[in-house]
C-alpha cells in the first residue's frame, strides 16, 4: 500500500532542513571539526570544550543529545548517527566512534564513571578508560557502554544492554551485563 505525501507532510521536513542550514555556522564555530553533510539538530546540548569534538562526513546528531566533554576527546566517524536523547560523557578519557555506526536513541556512553574501592569514599574513586566503537556497529536503544570497552567491527549490541567488557568483532551481545548471544553470519 502506497501513501502519498501531502503538503502537510512535506512542510515540517522543509522547516527542519532549513533550520539545520541556519544553525550550521554556529556548530562550525563551536565544534572542533564538522565534516561535509554532517548535521547537529536543534536541542543538542554540549557541556565543556566542544573544540575537543571531531565529526566526520555525513554524521547526524539528532535532537536532545547531551554531550559532556572535559579533558577527553570525542571522535565521530563518517556515515553514522547518534539517536535522539543519547548521552555521551568524555569529561575524562576519550571516546572514538568509527565509520557507519548507528547509535539508537537513549544510548549512554561513558569514558569515566564512579567506581568502588575498598577503604575509599565512593565520591573519590573513578574509573577512567577510553571507549572505542569500531566500524559498522549497531547499538540498540537504551544500551549503556561503560569505560574501557572496545566494541569490535560489525558488532551488534541489543537494546537495553549494559556493556562492561569488550565485544568481539561480528558478535551480537545483549543483557545485563551484556553477554554473547551469537556470532553474526554475513
Amino acid at each position: 500500500m502506497h501513501t502519498r505525501e501531502t503538503l502537510l507532510d512535506i512542510l515540517p521536513k522543509v522547516k527542519e532542513r532549513l533550520l539545520d542550514y541556519l544553525f550550521m555556522p554556529y556548530w562550525k564555530i563551536r565544534v572542533g571539526k564538522i565534516g561535509k553533510n554532517s548535521r547537529i539538530k536543534r536541542g543538542v546540548k554540549i557541556i565543556g570544550n566542544a573544540h575537543r569534538i571531531k565529526i566526520g562526513n555525513n554524521f547526524k546528531i539528532w535532537h536532545r543529545c547531551f554531550i559532556s566533554i572535559g579533558d577527553g576527546n570525542i571522535s565521530f566517524g563518517n556515515n553514522g548517527l547518534l539517536g535522539v536523547d543519547a548521552y555521551i560523557n568524555a569529561s575524562k578519557g576519550n571516546i572514538t566512534i568509527g565509520n557507519n555506526v548507528a547509535i539508537a536513541p537513549k544510548v549512554q556512553i561513558f569514558s569515566v564513571s564512579h567506581h568502588y574501592e575498598s577503604g575509599k569514599n565512593v565520591t573519590e574513586c573513578y574509573r577512567i578508560k577510553d571507549v572505542v566503537i569500531e566500524d559498522n556497529v549497531l547499538i540498540g536503544a537504551g544500551a549503556i557502554i561503560l569505560p574501557g570497552v572496545v566494541i569490535g567491527t560489525g558488532a551488534v549490541v541489543a537494546a537495553g544492554s549494559v556493556v562492561n567488557k569488550n565485544v568481539p568483532s561480528m558478535h551480537i551481545v545483549g543483557g545485563i551485563p551484556a553477554s554473547l548471544i551469537k556470532k553474526r553470519i554475513i
